[in-house]
């Protein structure tokens, strides 16, 4: 099971992830995109309080906002793993 052990907010909305699986990466939050109860990390002070919650290995903020490892991990594996054209 994919989990998350490590998350460093960073500028511009974006996640310093670290799985348990030894893949790191950068992950683009998108809170304008996603919007909803995502908007609310538009606000930096929300935003830099994020959190791993160490029973489900997911990312989570104050106020119920969270989001899925294996989502996250697929999202971020998905441009290594496109075909590149010449």
């Amino acid at each position: 099971m994919i989990r998350i052990v490590e998350a460093i907010p960073l500028e511009g909305h974006r996640l310093k992830i670290r799985f348990n699986d030894g893949i790191e990466g950068i992950y683009a939050v998108e809170p304008e995109r996603r919007g909803g109860v995502f908007r609310k990390l538009l606000d930096p002070a929300v935003f830099n309080a994020v959190r791993v919650n160490p029973d489900f290995g997911c990312v989570e903020w104050p106020g119920g906002v969270d989001l899925c490892p294996t989502s996250m991990d697929e999202e971020m594996l998905a441009p290594m793993e496109s075909p590149s054209t010449p």
